[in-house]
């Protein structure tokens, strides 16, 4: 029976969400979204809980689409990562221009975020 249990656990460990596993990451990044535009194509920016990171969306229907930027906090400085299958050249024009924001401007971002924060 215990043989079992311990099975299924360790059967679940890939489907948790990696933020649950690293105490140090965001909880949750979805307080937004505001649209912006970077590389010419238009992002969804959202918030996460850290108050410090955030996460770019590109809009559905874009060349972008789909593909996320995920610009997270380190405690140093930020980490510019990015994920998914949308056009490269829209993609790279966008990161190009996301690699030089600077502190100021993502904390008035994670304002902006704020301000249109679901109830």
């Amino acid at each position: 029976m215990r043989r079992a249990l311990l099975v299924c656990m360790l059967a679940l460990l890939p489907a948790t969400p990696a933020l649950a596993l690293d105490p140090g990451a965001p909880a949750q990044c979805a307080t937004g979204p505001v649209e912006k535009t970077y590389g010419g194509t238009v992002w969804l920016v959202v918030s996460c809980s850290d108050g410090k990171s955030l996460v770019f969306v590109a809009k559905e229907g874009s060349k972008a689409a789909p593909f996320e930027f995920d610009m997270m906090h380190t405690g140093d400085g930020y980490d510019l990562t990015g994920k998914g299958q949308g056009d490269r050249k829209a993609t790279d024009a966008a990161y190009a221009e996301l690699s030089k924001i600077n502190g100021a401007q993502i904390r008035a971002l994670v304002q902006e975020t704020l301000k249109t924060k679901r109830k």
